[in-house]
C-alpha cells in the first residue's frame, strides 16, 4: 500500500488545478486503453492461432505493455486479468471451460500474470519517473521563471527555489540533467555524480563527450541532435560510458526554449534498464537455447537409424521421429496418443501394454520385444527400450524410447536354435562317436554313441580318460599324433582300436579332429569324429590278400602270353613261309602252261581255267599279306610323329592315278591340319579309304573323290567322300568286321580285311571310324585323330 500511495503522489501533485471530472475522464480513458487492447490481442490471437500455437501469450504481452504504458499500473493489472482469463478460456486444451486444476495450465498462466505484472510495474516506474521528471522540470522552469522577475528582490527565495530543485532532483531515482545549447553540462542531480564518481562541479561546464567518453557520444549523438532541434526525444540504447560501464538505458529529452522559442539546451533524465534488459535477454537466450536444443533433438531422431518416440505424463505418445513415420507408412497424427498401437500384432499388443504401463507407474526403464507393422503389411520383430524423461529440477516429464529392427536378428537366432537342436539330434543318433574338447585337446562332450560303444561315463570320459579304452599297441602313437596336431593347431587323423563294452574286443576306428577358432584366430576347442572302420579294414586285408593273388597270377598270365606270342609269331612266319611256297610253284607252272600255249594248243575251257588257277594263286598270295599285315597291326609299336596330312593325301593320289590309267577322276582335296601319329599306320589308312573311293566309282563316267576336314572340340575328323555306288546303311554295323563284304560283285576285288584293318589302326590312335552312304549315291568314310596327341607334342 505505501508503494501505490507513493506511485500516485506525484500524480496528485502535478495534477494542479485539475478538476475531477477530467481526472475521471483520463482514468476512463486509460481503462477503455487496456479493455481495446486486451480485445484486439484476443482478436488478432484467434485470427493468427495456427501461426502462434507454441506462443498464445505474445500478443497479449503486448496488450498489458500497451495498458501499463499509457495508464500505468492499475489499468496493466487489469489487462493482466482479462489476458489471463481469455488465455484460458480460448487457448488451452479443453476450450472454453476455465481450468484451474491442471498444473500444465496453471504454471504457464501464473508465469504470464508475474511478467505481465513485471512488465506493469516498470511501467508504473517509469511514468512515476516520468512524472516527476516533468513535475521537477516544471517548477524548475517555474523556479528559473520566478527567480528571473524576483532576482534581485529575493535572492533568498531563490536560493531557496534552488535548494528545492535540488531535494527534488537528487531524490528521484533517475539521472536528471540540463545541456545547454553548446552541449555543456549545465547540471546534474546525485545520481548522475553515484554514476560517474564526479561531483558536479567538474562535470559542470564540460562538453558531453569529454564526460561520457567519445563511443558513448557516437551512440546517443543522433539524439542530442534531434533535441536541439527543438523535438523530445524518447530512446532505449546501450551505452558503453567512460567512467560509469556499459549501461543500458530508458532516456528522455526535453528541450528548453526562451522567449523567443530559441532552443537553449534540454533537459534530460536517464534510467538505468539494465538489470531490467539483462533478465530479459537471459529469458529470450534460455527461449533460444531451448527451441535450438528442440531442433537439434529433433534433427537428431530424424537421422538416426533407430525409431524413437515421447510420451507425457498422461502416458499418451506425443513424438515419432521421422524413421518411425516411414518404417509404420502413417503419419504424425495417425500415431500421436494411442494410435501407434494399431500397428502393434495382436499376439504382443496385452503383454506390451502391461510392460509400459508398469514401468510408467514404478518411472522404471523397460525394455521389450514385440511385432510392429511395416507400412508394406509385414510385421517384423522390434526391441524397444524406454527410460524416464526428467527436467533439470528433478521433475518427471514422461517416457523417452527407442525402437531397433531385430527381425533378421531373431530369425536368425530361431534359425540357429533349429540348427542346435538338429545337431544335438543327429550327434544322439548318429552310429559314428562325436566328441568335442578344449583348447588342449581335452574332452568335454561325447555323444551317445560312445558311451554305448566304451561303458564310460562322461565324468570317466572326460580329459583324457578316453585314452583307457584305446588298444595298448596303439597308445603311444595316438598319444603322439594328437598332442602334435594340438602344439601346431593342424588337423589329425588317425586310425585307433576302441575297445568295445559289450565283448571286450577292439574294432579299428578311423578318428578326425580339427580345431575351431574364434576371429582373432585362436583356438577355442577342438571338434572330431571317430568311424568305426572295422570292417572297411577286415575287407582290405582281405583285398590285399586278393591282390597278391592275382598279382602272381597276372605274372603267371604275362609268362603264358608272351609265349603265346612268341608261337604267334612262329605260326605268321610258319604262313607266310609255308604257304607262299606253294603258291610260287602253282605260279610257275601256269605260267609255264601259258608259254607252252604258243607250241601247244589248247581250247578255249582249258586257257580260262589256266587264267582263274593264275588269278586266285595272286589272290591268295594278296589275303595272305594283308592277314599277316592285319595281325601285326596289333602287336607293332606305334612310333609318334608330326604329319602333314595334305602332303600324305597327294603322294597316295599320285600312286592311285599310276594304277588307274585311262580313269576320269576329279580330285578335290582340301587343306588338312597337321597330325600326330605313327606315318606308317595312318598311310595305310588313307591308302584303304582312298583305294576303296577310286574302287567303288569305276561304274562312273567321272568320278568324283574329295578328301577334307573338320575341326571338333577334342579332335579332328578327316573324310573321304565319292559319288560311287554306295551301299545299304542296314548293314553298316558289319562294315568294318573281318571278312565282312558288303558287294559281291566280281568287278569290286576285295579280300575284306582292309577295312577291319582301318578301325584297328585308328582305334590305336584313341580314335573313331564310322560311315555314311546311300545306294548309288555315294559313300563317306570317317576317322577322327584326338586333338591331345598334337597337345602333348607341343
Amino acid at each position: 500500500m505505501s508503494h501505490k500511495a507513493r506511485a500516485f503522489e506525484p500524480q496528485n501533485i502535478f495534477a494542479g488545478g485539475r478538476d475531477k471530472s477530467a481526472f475521471i475522464q483520463e482514468q476512463l480513458l486509460h481503462y477503455s486503453i487496456a479493455l481495446l487492447s486486451v480485445a484486439l490481442a484476443l482478436g488478432a490471437t484467434l485470427l493468427l492461432n495456427p501461426y502462434l500455437t507454441a506462443t498464445p501469450a505474445a500478443l497479449f504481452f503486448a496488450a498489458v505493455m500497451v495498458s501499463a504504458w499509457y495508464g500505468g499500473l492499475a489499468p496493466g493489472l487489469v489487462a493482466t486479468v482479462l489476458s489471463t482469463l481469455a488465455i484460458n478460456y480460448f487457448f488451452f486444451k479443453p476450450l472454453y471451460p476455465l481450468n484451474i486444476t491442471n498444473l500444465n495450465i496453471v504454471i504457464p498462466l501464473v508465469v504470464f500474470i508475474l511478467t505481465a505484472g513485471l512488465i506493469s510495474s516498470l511501467n508504473e516506474s517509469r511514468r512515476t519517473a516520468q512524472r516527476q521528471a516533468e513535475a521537477s522540470l516544471k517548477s524548475l522552469r517555474e523556479s528559473e521563471t520566478r527567480f528571473d522577475r524576483l532576482t534581485k528582490s529575493n535572492e533568498e527565495a531563490l536560493r531557496q527555489r534552488d535548494t528545492e530543485l535540488h531535494l527534488i532532483t537528487d531524490t528521484l531515482p533517475v539521472l536528471i540533467s540540463f545541456v545547454d545549447s553548446e552541449q555543456r553540462y549545465r547540471f546534474n542531480n546525485r545520481a548522475y555524480e553515484e554514476w560517474f564518481g564526479h561531483p558536479a562541479a567538474e562535470i559542470y561546464g564540460k562538453h558531453l563527450w569529454e564526460v561520457v567518453g567519445e563511443s558513448a557520444y557516437q551512440v546517443f549523438r543522433p539524439y542530442v541532435e534531434q533535441v536541439l532541434a527543438g523535438e523530445q526525444v524518447t530512446f532505449e540504447s546501450q551505452i558503453p560510458y567512460k567512467d560509469g560501464g556499459t549501461r543500458y538505458i530508458n532516456a528522455i529529452y526535453v528541450p528548453q526554449f526562451n522567449k523567443q522559442g530559441i532552443v537553449e539546451g534540454y533537459a534530460a533524465l536517464i534510467t538505468d534498464i539494465s538489470e531490467q534488459q539483462a533478465a530479459l535477454r537471459d529469458r529470450n537466450q534460455a527461449e533460444a537455447a531451448l527451441r535450438e536444443s528442440e531442433a537439434r533433438f529433433r534433427q537428431m531422431t530424424d537421422t538416426a537409424p533407430v525409431l524413437v518416440w515421447m510420451s507425457g505424463t498422461d502416458k499418451l505418445c506425443n513424438y515419432f521421429n521421422k524413421p518411425w513415420l516411414d518404417f509404420t507408412g502413417r503419419t504424425l497424427e495417425q500415431e500421436m496418443g494411442n494410435g501407434w498401437a494399431e500397428n502393434v500384432h495382436p499376439d504382443d499388443f496385452q503383454r506390451c501394454l502391461d510392460t509400459y504401463i508398469n514401468a510408467f507407474d514404478a518411472r522404471q526403464k523397460f525394455t521389450m520385444e514385440y511385432r510392429l507393422r511395416r507400412f508394406d503389411g509385414e510385421h517384423r520383430w522390434i526391441l524397444d527400450t524406454g527410460v524416464p524423461r526428467l527436467a533439470p529440477t528433478g521433475e518427471f516429464l514422461g517416457y523417452i524410447g527407442s525402437c531397433v529392427d531385430i527381425h533378421d536378428r531373431k530369425l536368425t537366432e530361431e534359425a540357429l536354435r533349429d540348427s542346435e537342436e538338429r545337431y544335438r539330434i543327429l550327434t544322439e543318433v548318429s552310429p559314428q562317436a562325436i566328441w568335442m574338447g578344449n583348447s588342449d585337446g581335452g574332452i568335454t562332450y561325447c555323444n551317445q554313441y560312445w558311451l554305448d560303444y566304451t561303458g564310460l561315463t562322461m565324468q570317466q570320459t572326460a580329459g583324457y580318460g578316453w585314452i583307457y579304452v584305446i588298444h595298448p599297441d596303439d597308445r603311444d602313437r595316438v598319444f603322439n599324433t594328437t598332442t602334435q596336431a594340438v602344439t601346431n593347431a593342424t588337423n589329425y587323423e588317425v586310425e585307433i582300436r576302441f575297445r568295445q563294452v559289450s565283448d571286450g574286443s577292439y574294432r579299428w576306428h578311423i578318428v578326425r579332429g580339427l580345431p575351431f577358432r574364434d576371429q582373432s584366430g585362436q583356438i577355442i576347442k577342438w571338434v572330431g569324429i571317430a568311424s568305426d572302420i572295422h570292417d572297411r579294414k577286415v575287407a582290405e586285408a582281405a583285398l590285399q590278400q586278393l591282390n597278391e593273388m592275382l598279382e602272381q597270377r597276372i605274372q603267371e598270365r604275362t609268362v603264358q602270353l608272351q609265349a603265346a606270342n612268341k608261337e604267334l609269331e612262329s605260326f605268321s612266319y610258319s604262313v607266310s613261309h609255308d604257304l607262299r611256297a606253294p603258291l610260287r610253284h602253282i605260279a610257275g607252272f601256269i605260267e609255264l602252261l601259258q608259254k607252252r600255249h604258243s607250241s601247244t594248243s589248247l581250247d578255249e575251257t582249258s586257257q580260262r581255267y589256266l587264267g582263274i588257277i593264275a588269278q586266285t594263286a595272286k589272290q591268295a598270295g594278296i589275303l595272305i599279306d594283308e592277314l599277316l599285315t592285319f595281325s601285326r597291326m596289333g602287336r607293332t609299336e606305334m612310333r609318334y610323329i608330326n604329319l602333314n596330312m595334305e602332303e600324305l593325301v597327294q603322294e597316295i593320289k599320285r600312286d592311285l592315278i599310276t594304277e588307274t590309267p585311262g580313269r576320269i577322276i576329279h580330285w578335290h582335296i582340301e587343306s588338312l591340319p597337321e597330325v600326330q601319329g605313327d606315318p606308317s599306320m595312318l598311310r595305310l589308312v588313307l591308302r584303304n579309304l582312298m583305294g576303296n573311293a577310286v574302287k567303288y566309282t569305276q561304274t562312273q563316267n567321272s568320278a568324283e573323290i574329295t578328301v577334307g576336314s573338320a575341326d571338333n572340340q577334342n579332335e579332328v575328323v578327316f573324310f573321304v567322300q565319292d559319288n560311287g555306288v554306295g551301299f545299304n546303311m542296314q548293314y553298316v554295323h558289319k562294315l568294318f568286321g573281318v571278312f565282312q563284304r558288303l558287294h559281291s560283285d566280281p568287278q569290286f576285288e576285295g579280300t575284306g580285311v582292309g577295312l577291319a584293318n582301318v578301325q584297328r589302326i585308328i582305334h590305336r590312335h584313341n580314335g573313331r571310324v564310322w560311315a555314311d552312304a546311300v545306294v548309288n549315291s555315294g559313300a563317306t568314310f570317317y576317322f577322327s585323330l584326338p586333338k591331345l596327341l598334337t597337345k602333348k607334342s607341343e
